[in-house]
């Protein structure tokens, strides 16, 4: 079965997941068996498949959004690089050896690509790139989620099944009635417990944990969102918001996915994402600064075609 990842939220993926720096050594580190990279043609729909056997297939990925997925990362996680690294668009097919299984692995998927087959990406970009890169502790702008003075509006919920418990949260999918129809999100609509989904203007949860809130927040926002919560248990969680309000989103960070208009209208006439933090969850963001370890990009070099 081939899994078709859509790249609707560019460089979202998980700000409050731990980031999967290199943590082998290059020798140890797993890797593609045969890769083959071009330039994208001009137009060419922005798109990651996995495939049985370890087939890892992309087209029109610019080299720093395969890092963010290599390294579970968001853009205010890097830094450095040449405008060729967001400019440029590549294609890539590449495989594992024959017969690969790979063992579970407790680190979740990052935006659906599982952590075995993120870290043959990172020596694929180290490889084939010849990106060189290293850590670095900076003083960041973040916004600080806490409980609003008026006390928080999570209800604490039954945990999820222990199956189902730690699944990654997902961008909505394509194919689905629009989840706010008439700009009203259906009180009727849930995803299964323990998971939640995210599109512009709505974010939607069933008995999912603060971090799960949080990672979802991240993809929306200009700069980390940390927990300052206290807040432990399971919670539903329904936010709607209008979505030009989000400063990822306004800011041009994340293109608009194919199906943009199937899940939110362009005006909406909901408050703003700070604002619906608040009265529909009793949080709030706080702007300050907080010690984060982002990933600086030393160099790369454009590949040669094989």
């Amino acid at each position: 079965m081939k899994i078709l990842i859509p790249v609707l939220i560019v460089v979202g993926i998980l700000g409050s997941a731990d980031p999967i720096f290199s943590q082998t050594s290059a020798e140890a580190k797993p890797s593609f068996e045969v890769a083959s990279i071009r330039p994208s043609i001009p137009g060419t729909h922005q798109g990651i498949t996995l495939l049985p056997g370890g087939r890892f297939v992309a087209n029109g990925v610019s080299l720093r959004l395969l890092i963010a997925i290599a390294y579970h990362l968001q853009a205010f996680q890097m830094s450095g690089g040449e405008s060729w690294m967001t400019d440029d668009q590549w294609s890539i097919e590449a495989e594992a050896a024959e017969g690969t299984v790979d063992p579970p692995s407790a680190t979740p998927p990052y935006m659906g690509v599982p952590h075995m087959m993120a870290v043959r990406l990172q020596s694929l970009l180290e490889d084939r790139f010849e990106l060189k890169t290293h850590r670095e502790t900076r003083e960041l702008q973040v916004y600080a989620l806490t409980v609003s003075k008026n006390g928080s509006k999570l209800k604490a919920v039954d945990p999820p099944p222990q199956a189902t418990r730690g699944q990654p949260t997902a961008p909505l999918p394509a194919k689905r009635p629009p989840l706010r129809p008439g700009g009203a999100m259906p009180a009727s609509f849930a995803p299964p417990p323990g998971s939640a989904l995210a599109g512009p203007g709505a974010i939607v949860g069933s008995a999912v944990t603060m971090d799960q809130i949080v990672t979802l927040l991240n993809r929306l926002m200009d700069r980390p969102v940390i927990d300052k919560t206290s807040l432990k248990g399971y919670f539903n969680v329904r936010l709607q918001f209008d979505p030009e309000t989000a400063p990822r989103m306004a800011f041009g960070a994340a293109p608009a996915p194919t199906n943009w208009s199937a899940l939110a209208p362009p005006t909406t006439g909901d408050p703003s994402i700070f604002t619906a933090i608040q009265e529909q969850l009793g949080l709030k963001l706080e702007s300050t600064k907080e010690p984060a370890e982002v990933l600086v990009i030393d160099s790369a070099q454009k590949p040669s075609e094989n």
